[in-house]
């Protein structure tokens, strides 16, 4: 529970952060796409530092690097890819 708690509160108070626009949005889409979504602990053990490491690579404006760790991290939660819709809810395989 603590470590769910630690990267969603990680994720979602990026808002404040100021860092590249891109992959800003990423990482608060993805922060709303876990607020659903049920993980084993194995699952948020290997969670947490895939959006470490995009935090980080964002924050110094390394955004492909970046994304790809969000999409990392989006695999290993077992989340899809979201298209460009951004309306769109997130699919679970």
């Amino acid at each position: 529970m603590r470590l769910t708690t630690f990267v969603l509160t990680t994720v979602l108070g990026l808002a404040s952060t100021p860092v590249f626009a891109d992959c800003r949005l990423e990482i608060e889409l993805l922060g709303t796409d876990l607020k659903g979504v049920r993980m084993t602990e194995p699952q948020k053990q290997r969670v947490a530092p895939l959006i470490d490491e995009a935090l980080k690579r964002c924050r110094v404006a390394q955004e492909a690097a970046s994304l790809g760790f969000i999409a990392k991290a989006r695999k290993a939660a077992g989340i899809e890819e979201r298209d460009d819709d951004p309306d769109a809810s997130p699919r679970k395989p």
